[in-house]
């Protein structure tokens, strides 16, 4: 395919010009380049050098005399030891590069000062607190052990996490949500699963860094702002992940002191080797001689099955990252299985039984019956919660798995396990003599199902027999094994192949329709995720829907080379009645509306969409006065702007546009809406261009994306999308961005250019002086969303310009449905929308009324 039928000559400048700047700024002297300039860092970073150099002498000091730390009760030499000091030569290498990375960032945020009080005075009051805690643990509750004792004041790392937290103070939303949530990540999966005292310093931190960002001068938003779907989804992949790794940071790393070092013990092998004899303490049937002085696992290494579950819940993970609803449904799945699986584990545990294990198994000295059964009772309850949270926040991940995917999924998993119990049936049979007890067909039978519980997560007391040779333990063991490895595979390709929508060929033949034919300036929107495709029968012509409670609601208007055949429109609505849908056409222009006439529906103006003809447009005139300042300012003050694909970003630029954008959806009282809104999740789309400004330092302050409009064949121009800026941006950047535009679109030889379509609005003419019931209906909702997503502002924003104004239509067949049609498009607007969050939105939405009316 050309160059021009796939963006135009539009495309072949932006390909060639990588910083285009539309208004030639004053000559600014040139700028050295700073990330040469040592001297400078150096400068601007002294507290992270003294910080790192203090960490580096006193530790190497102490690894070279190899001397060893006895910290005094709340002595303030030793606790400002504690905060550099570090006795492995290993660690001190990780502390010094986690030193270099987070007061180096911190201090940009923070200044050298608050760096080293946070550091510093922060690091020793975690301590003081830390060191109290141990005091009331040893002596008002010393049966109940949580963690082990802090008596060696506090690591480095509590004292940079206690910086990471108070520098969120005076970041960005974007970053303040990503640090919060790491640091409580990272803090609760270590003291819950590990529980050393160093991690008890690290939870301790986490409020103390709070309130450290605060008495500094950080800003007073304590809570985690609201998030983009993408941000979601990052979320919800680090708690999946966090399941899945929680339990093998408990079995590498764990003191056995943590309120989740059970699943540590759930690396053991319940089967043991007692004096020569194979039994399982505290199995009925086959129990271990109660004189055996000495224990050793049968198979250490089968404990590494049981981490296969958890390798399923990374690829999980992975999937819910990139958007994948199958992936979280698996996610889901196995938490559900492991809340099950403890929930057994729990009932069937005995206490002489926990006893005895606790006794035996030496890495668990520590622990007791009352720390253990706690343990089950939190480790059954945190899968749960986890799968609760993901079907709560399901629609971020919103693309769905093509239904064969999912019965390939559903069938190797039914295969293997058929599979696999067949294996351990005929291998127990075959071997039935090397088993003690030995078993008979019945007992085989009954226990069949446990043979695909890895052998780790069998409760003893539900063992009632026991493998003693070599090919008995084979059929022991085998079949756990290769049914996981199984699942793994088929979770991999379920998740990979997930990423193919339901529509994805589908979506293929529509984009071929719309490059060869044309569409409105909604088409290339309905490329887009989410969206499903009718084709036309007997013509080249496409139309795109998304169906919600009993509603099918359309994305614009046909497209495709034989969008104007007015049969189109009617052949639609005969396949919606066919599947029990009602149709509805929604923001379709002013010729769709005349080919749907003969339908005889009702139309109600939802939008307006303002167009401007890049041919002749120019910013003179009193009106466009406001355009004229923004450019001539922009001129003064160096800023420049430029047209590039997202993938011609660098990483920190992407990363300076999704802080913008981040910035934006925590300022809103309602969730970030999608089908005919854009996000950042569309930005990566190649035939999406972004029009950034930056300032003289080169730094991001604005940025609009542009998606294409086509024209029998070809792009006849763009309309706009996305527009976010910063909240110290130079006032007037965006009318100096779509100046910018404009010109670009010219020099392009471009025929068209949109303004996007304000919902809700509508351009005010001496027609409407008597507006209708559903009119004035739409003008109360109107008012209503302006607080929280300024639908008017920016209306009125878009009339600097003075384009032509031009209607957007839904056409519906019955007005008496139109309730029932608003639930429908908020929940395209908003997946996933309950009733409980459309009540706290309403709420949210009141207030701000509420108190303007004050």
């Amino acid at each position: 395919m050309s160059t021009h039928a796939r963006g135009g000559p539009m495309v072949a400048v932006m390909d060639t010009v990588q910083a285009a700047t539309e208004v030639t700024p004053a000559p600014q002297p040139k700028r050295r380049a700073a990330r040469w300039d040592i001297p400078g860092l150096v400068r601007r970073r002294t507290g992270t050098l003294g910080v790192t150099l203090a960490i580096l002498v006193v530790s190497s000091s102490t690894i070279a005399t190899q001397s060893t730390f006895e910290a005094g009760l709340f002595d303030l030499r030793d606790m400002l030891l504690a905060l550099v000091r570090i006795d492995d030569p290993l660690v001190l290498a990780v502390t010094v590069l986690l030193t270099l990375v987070t007061c180096g960032l911190a201090e940009g945020l923070l200044g050298t000062r608050r760096l080293l009080a946070a550091f510093v005075g922060g690091g020793l009051v975690v301590c003081a607190i830390g060191e109290g805690i141990g005091l009331f643990e040893d002596n008002v509750i010393p049966e109940v052990s949580l963690n082990v004792t802090p008596d060696t004041g506090a690591p480095p790392i509590a004292a940079l996490l206690c910086v990471a937290i108070a520098a969120s103070c005076f970041a960005s939303p974007l970053w303040r949500r990503r640090i919060r949530i790491g640091g409580v990540v990272l803090a609760v999966t270590m003291f819950l699963y590990a529980a050393s005292a160093s991690d008890l310093y690290t939870l301790i931190a986490l409020p103390v860094g709070m309130a450290a960002g605060l008495v500094l001068g950080g800003t007073r938003a304590v809570g985690i702002p609201r998030s983009s779907l993408h941000e979601k989804r990052v979320l919800l992949a680090a708690l999946t992940a966090i399941t899945a790794i929680g339990p093998v940071v408990a079995t590498l790393w764990g003191s056995g002191a943590g309120v989740l070092s059970v699943y540590s013990w759930l690396s053991y092998d319940p089967l043991n080797v007692a004096d020569g004899v194979v039994c399982a303490i505290g199995s009925t049937n086959a129990p271990c001689p109660p004189s055996a002085s000495v224990y050793a696992e049968l198979q250490p290494a089968s404990g590494w099955i049981a981490a296969l579950p958890q390798l399923v819940l990374l690829i999980a993970a992975w999937g819910v990252l990139r958007g994948r609803r199958g992936a979280l449904h698996l996610a889901v799945g196995v938490n559900v299985l492991t809340f099950a699986a403890m929930s057994i584990l729990l009932l069937l545990s005995e206490t002489d039984t926990l006893e005895q294990l606790a006794t035996v198994r030496a890495a668990y000295d520590v622990a007791d019956v009352w720390q253990t059964v706690v343990g089950m009772v939190v480790g059954a309850a945190l899968p749960l919660m986890v799968a609760v949270l993901l079907v709560r926040f399901r629609a971020a991940a919103q693309i769905r798995s093509i239904p064969g995917v999912r019965r390939i999924f559903v069938r190797t998993v039914v295969v293997a396990a058929l599979g696999s119990l067949a294996l351990a049936l005929v291998g127990i049979l075959m071997t039935s003599a090397e088993f003690r007890p030995w078993p008979n067909v019945t007992t085989v039978l009954a226990t069949l199902p446990l043979r695909l519980v890895p052998p780790s997560l069998l409760p003893p007391e539900a063992l009632v027999f026991v493998p003693m040779t070599g090919a008995a333990q084979a059929a022991w063991y085998l079949p756990p094994l290769l049914f996981w490895l199984s699942v793994v595979v088929a979770a991999v390709r379920f998740v990979v192949r997930s990423g193919a929508a339901e529509t994805a060929p589908d979506r293929e033949r529509a984009r071929a329709l719309l490059a060869a034919g044309s569409g409105d300036t909604l088409g290339h929107m309905t490329l887009w995720e989410g969206n499903a495709y009718w084709f036309a029968a007997d013509a080249e012509a496409a139309i795109a829907y998304r169906v919600r409670g009993g509603f099918a609601v359309t994305l614009g208007g046909a497209f495709g080379p034989d969008r104007d055949d007015a049969s189109v429109g009617a052949e639609f609505a005969a396949f919606c009645e066919e599947q029990g849908w009602t149709p509805v056409f929604y923001s379709v222009d002013d010729a769709e509306r005349e080919r749907l006439a003969p339908l005889g529906w009702s139309s109600l103006q939802v939008a307006e969409e303002a167009f401007l003809d890049p041919r002749s447009w120019t910013p003179a005139g009193k009106k466009r006065q406001d355009v004229r300042t923004a450019t001539n300012r922009a001129a003064r003050e160096g800023l420049t702007s430029r047209w590039a694909r997202w993938s011609e970003l660098s990483f920190f630029d992407r990363g300076q546009i999704r802080d913008i954008s981040e910035a934006w959806v925590s300022d809103k009282t309602i969730p970030e809406m999608g089908f005919t809104l854009g996000s950042t999740d569309q930005l990566d789309d190649p035939e999406v261009r972004l029009l950034v400004a930056r300032d003289g330092s080169g730094r991001i302050t604005a940025f609009t994306s542009w998606i294409p409009i086509h024209r029998d064949g070809t792009i006849a121009g763009y309309a706009l999308d996305v527009m976010r800026r910063r909240d110290d941006a130079m006032p007037g950047v965006m009318e100096f961005l779509i100046g910018q535009a404009v010109e670009r679109l010219r020099e392009d030889g471009m025929t068209v250019m949109s303004l996007s379509g304000s919902p809700l609005a509508r351009h005010s003419t001496g027609d409407d002086a008597d507006p209708s019931a559903l009119d004035r209906g739409l003008d109360v909702i109107s008012a209503l969303l302006e607080p929280a997503y300024g639908f008017r502002s920016l209306a009125n924003f878009k009339k600097k310009f003075q384009p032509d104004f031009a209607p957007l239509w839904m056409i519906y067949p019955d007005a008496t449905q139109i309730p029932a049609i608003a639930i429908a498009l908020v929940r395209c607007y908003i997946p996933g929308l309950t009733l409980r969050s459309a009540a706290e939105m309403a709420a949210s939405l009141r207030r701000p009324r509420e108190a303007a009316g004050r």
